[in-house]
């Protein structure tokens, strides 16, 4: 950037010296052409035509007049011929210094031809080299105007694509903060579900710690009594292993026939009811223990599927986190090499802009030098070849030629000076 700025100063600083050149030129040559007009009017008149007959007189070589014939004429007549072409400003006037030189002064005449022929020479140069910079300008504006369009292409495809990858890691961003939100939801509902199986558990194993106690109680005091009078029930029902109450004799049936006993029953009468109600006692004591032992058991087992659950819930939940953390940094990254593309975008756009408005800037004079170069270098060789010619006349010229005619201002008079070129 640095070197095509210094480049484009350079380049303006040149063009602009360039232009003004070009004005000045332009004015002198209307000065120039403006001088000629009036010095025509003045050698034309009719107040200064009687004068030059009264001063120039026949066989004084005081104003050479040439015949046709002389090699000053065939210079002046080669001149003018040139002029009427080319309408130069510059034959024109050193055909008036030819026509309007005396005798045997002709040495400054070849002198101004010569340097004419290397101001010729120093614009065909001028007007090559200009043709040269303005090409190579053209050249290098679409080169670069190419190079940054191509920039600007890749500019556009590269925000795209960081676009794509923002949207992309954004989407995978949010449904990783979804799944957090509802795997943090299904963690509260299992934990709160084992709170509740929990407290229900600590319930039931209270409810049934106390009714194994009330049921114990119960049976240890409506077993006292048999123990307390030695009645012999047997092996209770239910009871733990290896629990026998005292053994009884064998209960025979009484016939129908046999009269009622009248007597008051002994104490052991109702043992068979008590033994049956203690057997009851027992099974429901044993039920209850061994629920009591299941239910510990179920209680232990879901309290490590909960905790086993809620480890891999809360490592999912860990995983997501990193994984929301990790797409946000990648997403910043994105986000600030989209501005950075944007930038770079923004500044090829800037320098693609600065080119073209260079390229209009130059466009005028570059194109006007382009299209006009062939034509001023033929119009620069033709005035060279008249030129050339006309030194040639000259430099063979070894005495003065005069001639004992009137001077014959009226060739003077007819050049055509008309619609001379700048």
């Amino acid at each position: 950037m640095k070197a095509d700025i210094e480049f484009f100063d350079q380049t303006k600083a040149a063009c602009q010296s360039k232009s003004d050149e070009w004005d000045v030129r332009k004015e002198m040559r209307s000065q120039e052409v403006e001088g000629i007009d009036a010095a025509l009017d003045i050698l034309t008149s009719d107040e200064n035509r009687a004068l030059f007959d009264k001063s120039i007189k026949p066989g004084v070589a005081n104003f050479l007049q040439i015949s046709s014939s002389a090699p000053a004429s065939r210079a002046y007549e080669t001149l003018k011929a040139q002029v009427k072409k080319s309408h130069s400003v510059r034959l024109a006037a050193l055909a008036v210094q030819i026509r309007t030189s005396k005798a045997g002064h002709f040495d400054k005449v070849i002198k101004d031809i010569d340097l004419m022929l290397k101001t010729l020479a120093d614009e065909g140069a001028a007007d090559l080299d200009k043709k040269t910079q303005c090409l190579d300008e053209y050249q290098d504006i679409t080169k670069t105007v190419k190079d940054l369009d191509w920039k600007i292409k890749n500019n556009v495809a590269e925000i795209e694509n960081l676009e794509q990858l923002i949207e992309l890691r954004t989407s995978e961003k949010d449904a990783a903060n979804e799944k957090i939100k509802e795997t943090n939801q299904y963690i509260k509902d299992i934990t709160d579900e084992r709170k509740a199986e929990n407290e229900a558990y600590i319930v039931a194993k209270d409810d049934d710690d106390a009714a194994i106690n009330v049921l114990d109680t119960a049976k240890a005091a409506m077993a006292k009594f048999y123990k307390k009078n030695g009645v012999k029930m047997g092996a209770i029902q239910g009871a733990a292993k290896g629990a026998v109450l005292a053994q009884d004799e064998p209960v025979f049936e009484r016939s129908e026939d046999d009269a009622p006993d009248a007597s008051f029953s002994g104490k052991g009468k109702n043992k068979n009811a008590s033994k049956n109600i203690l057997s009851l006692f027992s099974y429901i004591i044993e039920d209850l223990t061994n629920e009591l032992i299941h239910e510990k058991k179920t209680e232990a087992q879901s309290q490590a599927d909960f905790e086993k659950e809620s480890a891999t819930a809360e490592q999912l939940v860990s995983d997501l986190e990193e994984k929301v953390v990790t797409l946000e940094g990648i997403i910043a990254t994105r986000v600030d090499d989209k501005k950075d593309e944007n930038k770079d975008m923004k500044e090829n756009n800037v320098d693609r802009d600065a080119e073209l408005k260079y390229q209009a800037k130059i466009t005028p004079d570059c194109d006007w030098i382009i299209k006009a170069f062939d034509g001023r270098a033929d119009a620069r060789a033709a005035e060279a070849g008249g030129l050339t010619t006309a030194k040639e006349f000259l430099a063979g010229k070894t005495s003065l030629i005069q001639s004992e005619h009137k001077f014959d201002d009226s060739k003077l008079s007819s050049l055509g000076f008309l619609g001379v070129a700048h």
